[in-house]
């Protein structure tokens, strides 16, 4: 008959356990229901655990302890190893991400559009342009995908900027949609970016053979200029971008608005025309699939060459001048600080900081659009 020791530490003589009596080993301090498996151990005596241990435990000598309990040498060893794990994944992790895009996409210089009834949300013709918009879209986010790039932003930047269906927009980029936002096209833009792409543009208001080539608010704005230098929309936008010393690496539009682009912010820009402008709201299509291939091409390329572009930053301090298109549009932005009139149908500013002067011009020709 052997010696047998329940969970409790009682050691008992009954081999199938079922009771636990006294056991008289002979051997002091290991006698009796009293008995402790330590004085049985250290008196020599032989002592066995009498019960099975519960479903999930294993038996480690006379107790019972989880299976999935690890000894705590094996712990240490183990977290150890995964924290140099872990450690040796961050570099790569990091090198994987690839820069960060900001997109901001306008409609007027979407494949397709060559007329106002086409971005404007009452007309019939908008539900195919919003189409045409996600598929450029689409278009530029694969190329910079397959060139490397990490996190991509798309804000839209038309009208109400509620135009990307948003279940349209490519899984793998994030969308900021609706108005009005504090930096209108630009909204979201920050120094975490490594670039700045314009998407849709169209030219700058007064230029000949480009589609709805307008500034900002057709109904209101003849020119804007920024320290004596005529700026399209995109030249506004850059000029935003490199306030935060984000550089823009890449425009897509009609042919005008491509020459245009270069002119302000250097050759070394990338862009891909989709369309060729006879007039103002008439254009020769490309290829539709031959177009969207020159934007997938050209966002591939762009991010490949990344650095090698440098931000636009006009001189501080900045002077802007608005013109409107009459006189009365002038009159009730002199009711903000800092705006003079500079002529029967001009006002000027000047600010310190580019962000702020920015956030002034739009409140101008909000102003100006109720006169």
């Amino acid at each position: 008959m052997r010696t047998e020791i329940d969970e409790a530490g009682r050691v008992g003589t009954d081999e199938s356990c079922s009771n636990v009596g006294a056991v008289e080993s002979g051997v002091e301090g290991c006698a009796g229901p009293a008995a402790t498996r330590a004085a049985c151990l250290a008196a020599g005596v032989v002592v066995a655990c009498c019960r099975r241990p519960s479903p999930g435990f294993v038996r480690e000598g006379c107790q019972a302890r989880p299976r999935w309990r690890i000894p705590m040498k094996r712990a240490i060893v183990l977290l150890a190893a995964c924290a140099l794990s872990v450690a040796a994944a961050v570099p790569a992790l990091a090198q994987k991400t690839g820069p960060k895009i900001f997109i901001s996409v306008d409609m007027e210089g979407i494949w397709g559009v060559v007329h106002g009834d086409q971005v404007s949300s009452t007309s019939p013709e908008y539900g195919p342009a919003r189409r045409w918009m996600a598929e450029d879209v689409n278009a530029v986010v694969t190329g910079l995908l397959e060139g490397g790039a990490g996190q991509i932003v798309v804000n839209d930047s038309h009208g109400s900027m509620r135009n990307i269906v948003a279940d349209q927009l490519n899984p793998k980029a994030s969308l900021i949609s609706g108005s009005p936002k504090p930096l209108s096209m630009m909204q979201g833009i920050d120094e975490t970016f490594d670039a700045v792409i314009f998407v849709g543009y169209h030219a700058r208001a007064g230029t000949q053979a480009a589609i709805l080539d307008h500034t900002i608010s057709s109904a209101t704005i003849r020119s804007i200029r920024v320290n004596g230098q005529e700026m399209p929309e995109l030249g506004l936008n850059a000029g935003i971008a490199g306030y935060y010393k984000v550089p823009v690496i890449m425009l897509t539009g009609d042919t005008e608005t491509c020459r245009q682009a270069k002119a302000l912010l250097g050759e070394s820009l990338v862009t891909a025309a989709v369309k060729e402008a006879s007039g103002r709201v008439a254009a020769r299509m490309f290829p539709a699939e031959e177009a969207r291939q020159g934007l997938r091409a050209a966002a591939f390329d762009a991010v490949k060459k990344i650095k090698s572009f440098t931000p636009f930053r006009p001189a501080s301090p900045y002077a802007i001048d608005v013109e409107f298109h009459n006189s009365g549009q002038a009159e009730l932005p002199l009711m903000l600080p800092g705006v003079k009139r500079t002529g029967a149908r001009s006002v000027s500013i000047t600010a310190a900081d580019y962000i702020e002067g920015f956030k002034l011009l739009r409140a101008i020709i909000a102003l100006a659009g109720v006169s």
